[in-house]
């Protein structure tokens, strides 16, 4: 039977990477938090925030997101599987700390429900392969039908996406952060099947 080889030591170092997600709507803005399971999870520790849109200055963006990334967590060890028991008691934490976050914000903006409030959200993701790289890489996605987002190939889309220095001022990380919104698309634009998105990633 074939084995790949082992992982270089750069290889490794490489896998690890934090998140955090800026979310906007007509209402209201929210920065995520993330933590790192093979999948994206709503983070149970991390920095999470939320403000009306004409609240939400470049500064607030910046320095929202900022923390929220810096205390994204990744629990991957790289050649080996988590247990079930502890990846289930993530996914209760992260589900009760996610729905309690969007329930004070359901509140604070008049939202009969959560699934109303998330129905025109536009959201920019990042990653930050912190043990090799000094600098985010911010994302644009694509709402699709049924309240989920996908990604842009960054070959056929580089607009789409920025490499943004950790060194930035946070009024300057702000800045970037809604240069790369503007990018977002809702689900009702039309595109030729070669240039659609491919890579899916849920919300929570």
């Amino acid at each position: 039977m074939f084995r790949p080889p082992p992982l270089t030591s750069e290889q490794i170092k490489a896998q690890y990477r934090k998140s955090a997600d800026f979310c906007r709507t007509p209402k209201f803005v929210a920065i995520i938090s993330k933590e790192i399971w093979g999948g994206l999870y709503f983070s149970r520790m991390g920095w999470c925030a939320h403000a009306p849109v004409e609240e939400a200055t470049p500064l607030w963006l910046g320095e929202n997101f900022r923390k929220a990334l810096l205390s994204s967590e990744y629990f991957n060890k790289p050649g080996e599987k988590h247990e079930w028991n502890d990846i289930n008691a993530m996914k209760q934490a992260s589900n009760t700390r996610r729905l309690a976050f969007f329930e004070e914000m359901r509140q604070a903006y008049g939202f009969k429900t959560i699934d109303t409030m998330w129905r025109k959200d536009d959201v920019v993701a990042s990653d930050w392969h912190y043990r090799i790289d000094d600098f985010m890489t911010l994302y644009a996605l694509r709402r699709v039908g049924g309240g989920g987002h996908v990604g842009w190939p960054r070959v056929k889309f580089p607009q789409k996406f920025l490499d943004v220095p950790l060194s930035v001022a946070d009024e300057e990380l702000g800045h970037a952060l809604l240069r790369v919104m503007d990018q977002c698309e809702g689900y009702n634009v039309k595109r030729p099947v070669s240039e659609r998105p491919a890579s899916k990633k849920p919300k929570g």
